[in-house]
C-alpha cells in the first residue's frame, strides 16, 4: 500500500500497533486523523477511533485492503455501520450503487486500469458518514495515490470532511477510465487496419475483436451506473454534502458521461470492425468462388472437344491421318473455345 504523505510511518506501524487491541489479522489498513484546522495525523491504535469520533470537529479516514468478515465486525462496531451495508461490502458486486442507512451512505464504485492489453477492475467500497470515510479495497487494490495527492491539495474554500474526500475518490476513479477509454478506441483503429492487412491474421483479428468486445462490455457496466449514482448526489439527498461541493460532482458527472461517450464511440467502432471482417471474408470468398467458376467454364468446352474426338468416329479416322489435322482440328478447336471463353469474361468484366 502507498503511504500517505503526512503519515509514511503508519503503513504497516499503524495496523501492527492495533493488533494487540483486536483482532485484525494480516488486513492492510491507515487510519488518518483530520482535526478542524485540516491538520493530519496518524491514528496509533485502531480502537480508538470510536473515541476520536466523539470529538466533533473531528474527520477519520480509514482504508482497509481486502478484509476479512472480523475485520469487517470490528470496523462497523468502530463506526456505527448498519450490518445490511457490511453484508454488501461483503459480497462481490456487477454493478456500482448508492445506499442510504441511516445517518450514513454506503457506495460500491469500480475503477478500472490495465495490465498490458487486459482490462482490470477494482472495485471499492465506501462508507460515508458525516465524520468518516470508509474505504475497502479488494485484491488487487486499486491505486489511491493519486487520490491522497489530490487530497492533501484541494481549494482551501472545499472543507475537509467526507462530502470533500468522497468527491475526490470518485474524480480519480472517473479520471482513470479515460485512459482505458482511449486504449480501446486505439486498439479497435489497429485491429480494423490489420483487416484489410494481412489476410491470413483474418482469423486471429476476428478473435480479438470479440474479446475486446467482451471487457468492452464489462468497462461499461463500471462506468454508466456511476452517471446514475451521481444524479442523487447532485439532487442535494446526501445531507453530508454542502452546497459549495455539489459544482465538484457536476464536474465528476460531466466526465463520467465524456467517458460514456468514448464508449458508445468504441462500440461502434467494435462493431464496424466486425462489419468489416465479415465484408472482406465474404469478398474474399466471392472472389475465390469466382476463380474457380472460371476455371470450371474453361474445361467445360475443352473437356467436351477431347470427348468428342475420342469417340472414335469414321470421319475422323478417314479424314484425320496426320499431324497437322490433328492439331487443326484437335488443339486449335480447343484454343478457339478458349480466347472465345476468354474474350465473353472480359467483355462482362468478370475479371
Amino acid at each position: 500500500m502507498q503511504p500517505m504523505n503526512e503519515a509514511p510511518d503508519n503503513t504497516a506501524a499503524g495496523a501492527a500497533g492495533a493488533a494487540s487491541d483486536r483482532p485484525l489479522g494480516e488486513l492492510q489498513v491507515r487510519c488518518l486523523i483530520y482535526d478542524a484546522a485540516g491538520n493530519c495525523r496518524p491514528l496509533k491504535a485502531l480502537a480508538d477511533i470510536s473515541e476520536e469520533l466523539r470529538e466533533p470537529t473531528t474527520f477519520v479516514w480509514l482504508d482497509a485492503v481486502d478484509p476479512q468478515p472480523s475485520d469487517f465486525a470490528f470496523i462497523a462496531e468502530e463506526f456505527s455501520l448498519h450490518p445490511l451495508a457490511i453484508e454488501d461490502a461483503l459480497k462481490d458486486h456487477d454493478r456500482p450503487k448508492i445506499e442510504a442507512y441511516g445517518e450514513s451512505w454506503f457506495v460500491i464504485v469500480q475503477g478500472a486500469t490495465r495490465a498490458g492489453e487486459r482490462l482490470r477492475i477494482h472495485e471499492l467500497s465506501l462508507f460515508v458518514g458525516a465524520q468518516f470515510l470508509v474505504s475497502v479495497r479488494t485484491e488487487p487494490p486499486y491505486p489511491l495515490d493519486e487520490v491522497e495527492r489530490r487530497w492533501q491539495f484541494l481549494p482551501a474554500t472545499l472543507r475537509r470532511d467526507s462530502g470533500a474526500l468522497l468527491y475526490t475518490l470518485l474524480d480519480t476513479v472517473v479520471d482513470g477510465y479515460t485512459p482505458v477509454a482511449q486504449a480501446f478506441e486505439d486498439r479497435v483503429e489497429a485491429l480494423e487496419s490489420a483487416l484489410l492487412g494481412d489476410a491470413r491474421r483474418t482469423n486471429e483479428v476476428l478473435l480479438e475483436i470479440y474479446a475486446m468486445k467482451k471487457e468492452l462490455n464489462r468497462f461499461r457496466h463500471a462506468v454508466v451506473p456511476v452517471r446514475d449514482m451521481l444524479t442523487p448526489i447532485m439532487r442535494g439527498d446526501l445531507p453530508l454534502l454542502g452546497a459549495d461541493e455539489l459544482p465538484y460532482y457536476r464536474d465528476v458527472y460531466d466526465h463520467v458521461t465524456r467517458v460514456i461517450d468514448q464508449m458508445d464511440s468504441a462500440r461502434e467502432l467494435v462493431n464496424n470492425a466486425r462489419d468489416t471482417h465479415i465484408s472482406v471474408a465474404s469478398h474474399r470468398q466471392n472472389e475465390v468462388a469466382k476463380q474457380l467458376t472460371i476455371v470450371a467454364t474453361v474445361f467445360l468446352p475443352l473437356t467436351f472437344i477431347t470427348g468428342f474426338f475420342g469417340q472414335n468416329f469414321g470421319w475422323l479416322v478417314n479424314h484425320i491421318a496426320d499431324g497437322k489435322t490433328f492439331a487443326a482440328w484437335g488443339i486449335g478447336s480447343e484454343i478457339a473455345a478458349f480466347l472465345a471463353l476468354l474474350g465473353y469474361f472480359r467483355f462482362k468484366r468478370w475479371f
